[in-house]
């Protein structure tokens, strides 16, 4: 798992298929997500693992970046090769600068 910053997410996004997944609860969502990703609550995330792809590059966010770290771990362990952690998760985000949209 690599981590990363805000910054690098935004290249990633812009250059790569990735998939971006919010590992944040119902009540922490209403607030607002990034584009273009898909909420999986951590509680969630092993079985949604068992369902996708693990050639795919996957990018786990959360508030903060613990629970997306817990999230990254777990897609290793499932065998997945290409994940990443937004160190900071949202509040890192928002104090880069960047928006968030409603789900």
């Amino acid at each position: 798992m690599k981590n990363i910053g805000p910054g690098e997410l935004k290249t990633l996004l812009n250059r790569e298929e990735v998939i971006l997944v919010d590992v944040r609860n119902d009540n922490e969502i209403a607030k607002g997500m990034i584009e273009k990703a898909l909420h999986v609550p951590l509680a969630s995330i092993g079985a949604w693992l068992e369902t996708q792809n693990a050639d795919h590059h996957y990018i786990f966010y959360c508030h903060v970046g613990v629970r997306s770290g817990t999230a990254g771990l777990l897609a290793e362990g499932h065998q997945f090769n290409n994940i990443y952690n937004l160190v900071g998760g949202v509040l890192a985000w928002h104090q880069a600068g960047y928006e968030f949209t409603q789900k």
